[in-house]
């Protein structure tokens, strides 16, 4: 038994508003129950950003021998490489969306894969971001 507010899902249907309005005026998460397993979370997504606020994205930079930068973001096994730390910058905002793209369309397997189902708070927090520039901020470019 949860202590959030907790409704069927025909109820939560037939009240949506007052759930909503719950949900987001006063802050308060709800649980939403389908049959006896299926459950699913509602939450304000800036209490969602704050929840994951701690999931930080500091690529290593590298300078290269040849004079090229690489960014290394073992966290998410994505790496760039590329002349400048602007350019290299701009390629991994593209991989790292190219990478949540990918994340959010295969989820099943990527959130049974041992290797991988850990990387979901961090993609789940890129997905969040609004903009190439938010994405930036968040991996401190």
């Amino acid at each position: 038994m949860t202590m959030l507010t907790e409704l069927q899902f025909t109820e939560a249907r037939s009240q949506f508003s007052t759930l909503y309005d719950s949900v987001f005026n006063s802050f308060n998460p709800a649980i939403v129950n389908r049959k006896q397993t299926e459950q699913v979370a509602m939450l304000r997504v800036d209490l969602l950003k704050m929840i994951l606020e701690n999931y930080t994205l500091i690529p290593e930079i590298i300078q290269e021998e040849d004079g090229s930068i690489t960014l290394a973001l073992d966290l998410l096994e994505i790496y760039v490489n590329n002349s400048t730390l602007e350019s290299a910058a701009k390629n991994l905002v593209e991989d790292i969306k190219l990478y949540a793209q990918d994340y959010s369309n295969r989820s099943q397997l990527f959130l049974h894969a041992p290797n991988r189902t850990h990387h979901f708070p961090y993609v789940l927090r890129i997905m969040l971001c609004e903009n190439d520039e938010e994405i930036r901020t968040l991996i401190g470019l």
